[in-house]
């Protein structure tokens, strides 16, 4: 069973992450894993439960005088079988305060524009975040880092912001540019 993006994404937007963990079955085959707001531009990141994998999906949205406006995305499965607890346990397999940076998505945030050339964009990163990481603050955005450590970052200008991993007591322990849009791994 699908579920609505569009609709799905605005309430991750409007209402946050929730406050307890969701299980995937075959009758909740969704969870919501993070969600990035920079200005008038949004990333929600969710994971869907496929035959013998998960899917994960980032969804790039773009804020309207109506409303939040489902711009596109991107995705991809893990490639094998995944349980709910390997998808727990990742983030305790990097460094205490380390990151992987695990994929992201990008789409051209201008209506009617038939080429990218001179075009804006929305751009997005996937991070996984090392066990003792507690905040990342992006650009000025301080962010609780969920259990899980996953991250979605979004940005709309030309270079990435400089996203700054702190412990729970604030001190700085990697900084992250999250734009080569390259899988790396860094401790």
């Amino acid at each position: 069973m699908a579920y609505d993006a569009r609709s799905e994404s605005q309430r991750l937007i409007r209402e946050g992450l929730p406050d307890r963990p969701v299980r995937l079955s075959r009758r909740h085959r969704f969870a919501p894993v993070s969600v990035d707001v920079a200005s008038d531009a949004a990333a929600t990141w969710f994971v869907r439960r496929g035959v013998g994998c998960f899917w994960d999906e980032i969804h790039l949205l773009v804020r309207e005088p109506a409303g939040w406006r489902l711009l596109g995305g991107g995705g991809g499965s893990s490639g094998g079988p995944w349980s709910t607890d390997e998808f727990d346990r990742a983030r305790g397999g990097l460094p205490a305060g380390g990151y992987e940076l695990t994929g992201g998505s990008s789409v051209v945030r201008d209506k009617g524009s038939w080429l990218p050339f001179g075009s804006r964009w929305i751009r997005s990163s996937m991070l996984l975040v090392g066990p003792s990481v507690a905040e990342a603050v992006i650009a000025g955005r301080h962010r609780p880092v969920p259990y899980h450590g996953r991250l979605v970052v979004v940005w709309s200008s030309r270079r990435p912001p400089l996203v700054s991993l702190r412990d729970e007591v604030g001190r700085e322990l990697s900084t992250v540019e999250p734009g080569d849009g390259h899988r790396r791994r860094c401790s």
